[in-house]
């Protein structure tokens, strides 16, 4: 295998290397719900299986999942990098990341306590660091999983035969279940702790062992109890393995994963399309402008570079499959854009759908899928078109999928949507989808799903297609749970007695359509598309008038040009002209001149001609040959004049040779002169029609074309423009995409019973229950049936391979990975396989990928996998490497120190989204200054141009540095922050902030508030002081668990303990601009730093804020009084 085949071969090894060394997660009380309870316990403890609560009943039993040696994420990622590199210990980088527990090894248990032989999972990293002691391979981690699952096994069944030999003993006729002790457990944990090293044995240690205890009807025991099983080491490994094996095979991946592993774009191949103005005009030509667009309002349209951005999604990928890296600061529109980018997909589906002659002509023959009747659709109308919205970060997957389905997502002026709107109210329900006032959110359609875990597989199944009119508390009770479910799914039956029956779900809604006239569904189907394609007709129409303007502002542009260029020509020539007539004129005059000596020359020598005529005597002379004397002095008199008269004679030959030359001249240019005056006129016409032809683009009501008028507008006015739109075009392409919905629906109801059987199974798919009768091939055929109804699906790319089981290469159409500046490389290999089309969103310089593998031992399998820094998570994400090869983007110049500016590095982007409309200053000009070098501009602005900042109240003012100096610390929490924290909090109790209307008799919104930190355990200490003090609606959390949300206040509470205690954690959270960016950007409209200024405000990009803050010094003493 070549050098350059083996690298994709080498990156995967370098990747499944790195998540054997994942730290698995350990449930958390977060975890639980009614049917659900997370114990941690210390050996001694009562265990759930002896304990009255888990005590099982005749309808009830229960499912305990067993973690064992559960300790902070901290302590287990030291012990693995001791026991590989006894003599290194965490930086602060690692030490403030790892956060949470993680766990050794799990296993499920029955509701008696007796362990389920082959589900035991030891963690992978205790292994793979016992094989590095060893020098074994890494590749055989695998083995010595499976062989540990054995040996588990192993000893389940000596402890059965314990058990049987017992019952002989006693004579019983019955065996009595033995559940595990602590010894039994403890056993099994020492076991695990032994591959770690002596180092586990540290009497500091807190180990603990958590148990969920799942509360399951005892007719879904055995299942609960498969699925129970449903633990992991890493999300990743199994794809990872899967693709080193098709590498291995040397079977080429697609198109998208082919190029996510390969080479970097030199930088000859990149283009700036910030500077390089020709490229935007190209990206953003009306011939790429979409026929549809997200409804949203007409009169915020997308700007310069959104269009940008979206128009080289849909017409690269379009046409071919690949991979587009999209930068997106904070603010700048990221998901507005993708929700035009699926409008579009949906569309280019719908036109698919309109070329057929009737709705049953959706479908292949009927298969059989687990002994049922099923109707695959056709590939011509299906393929290509899912679309998955994945991320890393939970609440970006959540913005777009529960957003989408909103009502408020479509702009009141285009009436009421509906796109089996009340199925969607059901799924919110099911998913507990609340609005900003904890009320269930009103829907329009079921046009995406929040999927990704089995928990919300479950719950989305739960409101979409249930069988039964049936009371809300059996429905739920039903559903069951399994080790994936982090809600509570039967919480609902306390509705009953006010909801005894739910609303119908898409089951229903079918079968009462299959009941209709079937021959009215048809009519509808035909009406619909017919409208459709009228739809798409004006748009066309349309867009060739506003193609006519464009390319009459672009040849005004050239042809002005020409214009300039000949009209140059034409007075360079005129000139000439003119001095040739000047000449010509002159050497007239001088002719005219000359002639006239010449004449009086002719004149004189006549005259002394006439004088000269010889009389008799010398005639006489003559005869004899001599010359009087009267004629010697008459001949010499002649000489003089005959010599001027030849003098003249030739000057005038001469210049009237030069006067002929010259009119020559003077003529020939007249004539060259002729048919240019005549191509400048013709210009002239030109020019006007296409004024004429441009005059009527404007008249549209676009105001700006990708033409010289508009790179001559100051950047942030260039920035802000929306080109070669107009109101009521982007209403017409709003109303495509919403006929589009339509004809989707109305195929849906004119094939009611076919998507009956076909939804069926699909339901059967999510819930589980067709977990044995459903083959892997037939899977992809099953989301097909799915995306027809569901156009979009989201899920974290850490359920990606558990939610597409069976979904091989290439097998979904496109997908769109958020906040991918969070995902570590590795994460994403998988989903890209499966997709043939990405665009990877983000921002590098927003919150970097987090894993718990020590930075140390990631450079050391780097080195022995031979691979490049390019593919390593410690500096690199998901979004770099999609950047690296997008060809069209921006340079940000960028600087580690920013007393270094003079000679900033430069990052590369993929295509730049640059308008901000979330913050006010001086949040937005602080994060513009220290991460973007100036290129954001704001989106808010007022009919001149200046930042127009919200309206809003606030009793603490503006914001400002609070800088407190904290006299009781315990690193990095500091008391007196917290203790003013709490302060204002009072305050704002007391006069809550909001959002002015413009009305006195309407306050407008109350103001969100977030109390972030970078630090875990000042959060850790935050909590619980705003519990105790009644605050309800504060969302407090670190950094890394904001990325993607806003509010309009946020205090950010820097902690950490004065002089060289705490500045290695200052000097950490200082170390790049990206964690102050996230943090600061989340305020909309007020931010409130609460530390010490001067431990912190001399930092590198903490001066930048400093700078643009007020500090309001205050007094330790006086803490609690802001």
């Amino acid at each position: 295998m070549s050098n350059s085949a083996s690298e994709p071969l080498r990156v995967l090894g370098f990747w499944r290397d790195l998540e054997v060394f994942n730290i698995p997660a350990a449930p958390s009380a977060r975890d639980a719900s009614s049917q659900t309870k997370i114990t941690t316990l210390r050996h001694g403890d009562p265990l759930p299986w002896q304990h009255d609560d888990f005590k099982p009943t005749v309808e009830y039993g229960y499912v305990h999942v067993v973690y064992l040696g559960v300790a902070d994420t901290e302590a287990l990622s030291r012990l693995l990098l001791r026991a590989i590199f006894p003599d290194r210990d965490l930086s602060e980088r690692e030490r403030q990341r790892a956060s949470g527990n993680g766990w050794l090894a799990a296993f499920v248990a029955d509701e008696h306590g007796c362990p389920k032989p082959d589900s035991y999972l030891a963690a992978s990293f205790a292994h793979g660091a016992a094989a590095l002691r060893q020098t074994d391979s890494l590749e055989n981690v695998n083995a010595r999983l499976s062989r540990a699952r054995d040996e588990f096994a192993q000893r389940c069944h000596r402890f059965e035969e314990i058990q049987d030999a017992s019952v002989a003993r006693t004579g019983s006729d019955s065996a009595t279940a033995m559940p595990l002790t602590w010894d039994e457990l403890r056993n099994e944990l020492q076991l695990v702790r032994r591959l770690l090293g002596s180092e586990t044995k540290q009497p500091d240690l807190d180990w603990r062992m958590v148990v969920r205890s799942s509360r399951v009807k005892r007719r879904y025991l055995s299942d609960n109890l498969q699925a129970a099983t449903d633990f992991l080491n890493s999300f990743y490994l199994d794809d990872l393995d899967r693709l080193i094996a098709q590498a291995r095979n040397n079977r080429p991946f697609g198109a998208a994963l082919s190029a996510y592993l390969g080479r970097a774009l030199e930088q000859d191949q990149r283009t700036d399309i910030l500077v390089q103005h020709a490229a935007m005009a190209k990206l953003l030509s009306v011939a790429h402008l979409p026929s549809a667009r997200w409804p949203a309002p007409s009169e915020h349209p997308l700007v310069l570079a959104q269009q940008a951005a979206v128009a080289q999604v849909l017409h690269t990928l379009g046409a071919s499959n690949g991979v587009i890296g999209v930068n997106g600061p904070p603010g700048t529109g990221k998901t507005t854009l993708l929700c035009d980018v699926i409008a579009e997909i949906v569309t280019e589906r719908a036109r698919r759908i309109a070329a057929l002659e009737r709705p049953v002509a959706l479908f292949e023959e009927k298969i059989s899928v687990a002994g049922k009747g099923f109707y695959p659709l056709k590939a011509s109308v299906i393929a290509g078109t899912s679309i998955v919205v994945a991320s890393t970060n939970n609440n970006a997957v959540k913005n777009i999928t529960q957003e989408l389905p909103a009502r408020k997502k479509v702009a009141g002026e285009y009436g009421s949507v509906d796109y089996f709107a009340k199925v969607v109210g059901e799924i919110f329900k099911a998913q507990k989808v609340l609005d900003d006032k904890d009320q269930p959110l009103e829907g329009w359609g079921v046009i995406a799903a929040a999927l990704g875990n089995a928990g919300n597989r479950r719950s989305f199944a739960q409101g979409f297609f249930r069988d039964e009119y049936v009371p809300r508390a059996e429905a739920a009770e039903a559903m069951g749970e399994d080790s994936e479910s982090t809600e509570d799914e039967a919480d609902q039956a306390a509705d009953a007695a006010h909801s005894p029956v739910l609303p119908p779900s898409m089951k229903q809604l079918l079968e009462v359509a299959s009941n209709d006239d079937y021959r009215r569904h048809q009519d509808e189907w035909q009406a619909t598309k017919l409208r459709f394609l009228a739809l798409l007709s004006e748009f066309e129409q349309r867009r060739e008038a506003l193609m006519r303007a464009e390319q009459a502002a672009q040849s005004l542009d050239a042809e002005r040009g020409h214009l300039d260029t000949l009209q140059a020509e034409i007075n360079h020539m005129t000139d000439d002209i003119a001095e040739h007539a000047r000449t010509l004129s002159r050497q007239q005059e001088t002719l005219s001149d000359q002639r006239a000596m010449l004449e009086a020359h002719k004149a004189l020598l006549a005259q002394r001609q006439a004088a000269a005529t010889p009389n008799l005597q010398d005639r006489l002379s003559a005869l004899f040959g001599r010359e009087t004397q009267r004629m010697a002095v008459l001949r010499r008199s002649l000489e003089e004049p005959a010599r001027l008269l030849a003098e003249s004679a030739a000057v005038f030959a001469h210049q009237a040779k030069e006067v002929a030359h010259t009119q020559a001249e003077l003529e020939r240019r007249q004539e060259r002169l002729k048919p240019l005056s005549s191509k400048r006129d013709q210009l002239d016409k030109e020019l006007q029609r296409h004024r004429q032809a441009l005059d009527a683009g404007y008249a549209l009501g676009t105001r700006h074309f990708p033409d010289t008028r508009l790179w001559e507008l100051p950047n942030a006015d260039r920035q802000r423009a929306s080109v070669a739109v107009y109101a009521e075009l982007d209403q017409l392409r709003a109303q495509v995409f919403l006929q589009a919905v339509e004809l989707h629906r109305l195929s849906i109801l004119a094939n009611a019973g076919k998507f009956i059987a076909n939804l069926r199974a699909v339901n059967g798919m999510l819930m589980g229950t067709l977990r044995d009768k459903l083959p892997v091939e037939q899977r992809p055929t099953l989301w097909d049936a799915f995306f027809f109804v569901v156009p979009v699906v989201s899920t974290t790319l850490a359920s990606f391979d558990r939610l597409f089981l069976g979904m091989g290469q290439d097998s979904l159409g496109w997908l769109l990975l958020d906040e991918a500046g969070q995902g570590t490389p590795q994460s994403a290999a998988g989903a890209l396989w499966r997709s043939r089309r990405a665009v990877i969103v983000g921002d590098p310089l927003q919150i970097e990928p987090v894993f718990t593998v020590p930075l140390s031992l990631a450079e050391d399998l780097r080195q022995r996998n031979g691979v490049d820094r390019t593919w390593s998570p410690v500096d690199e994400s998901v979004q770099t490497l999609a950047d690296r090869i997008t060809p069209f983007g921006s340079w940000v110049a960028m600087a580690s120190d920013p007393s270094a500016a003079d000679t900033p590095e430069r990052l590369w982007t993929g295509m730049p989204l640059r308008t901000h409309r979330r913050c006010d200053d001086p949040m937005f000009s602080v994060a513009n200054e220290i991460a973007y070098a100036g290129q954001m501009v704001q989106g808010r602005v007022d009919a001149q141009g200046q930042p127009k900042p919200i309206a809003f109240s606030c009793i603490l003012g503006e914001s400002a540095w609070m800088d407190v100096r904290s006299t009781q610390v315990e690193h990095p929490v500091c008391a007196d922050e917290i203790a003013h924290l709490l302060a204002c909090l009072e305050r704002l109790r007391q006069v809550p902030a909001h959002v002015l209307s413009g009305s006195p008799d309407e306050p407008g919104p109350l103001a969100k508030v977030f109390v972030i930190s970078p630090f875990r355990k000042v959060v850790q200490a935050c909590k619980p002081r705003i519990k105790q003090a009644g605050f309800s609606g504060i969302e407090c959390g670190t950094v890394h668990t904001f990325q993607g949300k806003e509010a309009e206040i946020v205090f950010f509470v820097l902690g950490t303990a004065p002089g060289s205690e705490g500045a290695g954690a200052r000097a950490w959270a200082a170390g790049k601009p990206n964690l102050l960016n996230v943090a600061i950007t989340r305020a909309k409209c007020r931010l409130y730093v609460l530390g010490d200024v001067q431990q912190w405000g001399g930092l590198d990009y903490f001066r930048q804020l400093r700078e643009a803050l007020p500090v309001q010094r205050i007094e330790s003493t006086a803490a609690s009084r802001p």
